[in-house]
């Protein structure tokens, strides 16, 4: 190890086509299935709360990006959300723990009181260098799985709540619902209009993707959709009801009528993430048909 050197240093725009190309050689050597797409990476580092160049770091040696950390600062919560991605070829020879250490610095610099990053269950390696390093196993998410070949999908049940898209304009109704929804859910963090306004219009998204739930003009309920029409892939990025309007069928008439949407667009199956405590959220998603197909560890670490 005392022969590697390589150094960190924050990221600049110039750096996007290394950085994209770290992210397709390490697929291609890991053949994780998490590939994400050169347009995702733009919008990530774009997103109103990201700040590449403030807090992402760099690794490289010889002039050859071969890692990065990137840090989302939900302070709402006191947290920093870390990222993290060597490539495979320069594992191992203290580059990871460089820049955790470096991480941590800047997660104390923006005042956070906790860094949490999430891990596949089945990465041993990251599981065992985070570990390492003083994070704490604190929660499990399951992804849930959809494949509309092997299932009938029940009929839509229309009650008095009207089901529609959310209309041109209407981010901050989605905003509010979300808010109220979600509020003291762990790790949720409330959301602005601006940050709904720039998801809502990301590639392959619009308003028409989010079916709300609505009783007269109040929102009650959403269900937010995405599809990968590359992959003929759908997800069910969010959905959330009312505390008020729970136990009354919203969620499930919400579901199945996204469910429907991702189908008409050509989905062939669908994925989805819930908290693994989350009981009411799992027998819904189950009793439609989904599956869990993997498990996503969470680890924790103070920020001092």
């Amino acid at each position: 190890m005392s022969d590697f050197s390589f150094n960190i240093r924050n990221y600049r725009p110039a750096d996007f086509k290394g950085y994209i190309q770290l992210h397709v050689e390490t697929e291609q050597l890991d053949r994780s299935g998490r590939y994400i797409s050169s347009q995702a990476l733009a919008e990530t580092l774009v997103h109103p709360n990201y700040s590449p160049e403030k807090n992402v770091f760099i690794v490289e040696k010889d002039r050859k990006i071969i890692g990065y950390t990137g840090l989302t600062p939900e302070l709402g919560i006191g947290r920093v959300l870390l990222v993290c991605l060597v490539h495979p070829r320069f594992r191992r020879k203290g580059a990871a723990t460089a820049l955790f250490s470096r991480s941590m610095q800047r997660a104390k610099e923006l005042g956070a009181k906790v860094t949490q990053i999430s891990i596949p269950e089945a990465n041993v390696a990251a599981k065992s260098l985070v570990s390492s390093l003083g994070f704490k196993l604190i929660r499990h998410y399951l992804e849930l799985k959809l494949d509309f070949y092997n299932t009938h999908l029940q009929d839509v049940k229309h009650g008095a709540i009207v089901i529609r898209p959310l209309g041109a304009g209407e981010e901050d109704k989605l905003t509010e619902i979300q808010n109220r929804s979600f509020a003291g859910s762990w790790g949720f963090n409330p959301n602005t209009t601006g940050e709904i306004v720039y998801r809502v219009h990301l590639r392959n998204s619009s308003p028409a993707d989010v079916i709300m739930a609505c009783e007269g003009d109040k929102p009650v309920g959403y269900c937010w959709t995405r599809v990968n029409p590359e992959e003929n892939r759908g997800q069910i990025h969010m959905m959330g009801v009312d505390p008020d309007y729970r136990k009354k069928g919203i969620g499930q008439e919400l579901l199945l009528s996204g469910l429907v949407h991702l189908k008409d667009k050509g989905a062939e199956v669908v994925e989805l993430t819930v908290d693994s405590e989350n009981q009411a959220a799992r027998a819904l998603y189950v009793s439609v048909g989904f599956e869990v197909c993997s498990k996503t560890e969470w680890y924790e670490k103070a920020v001092k």
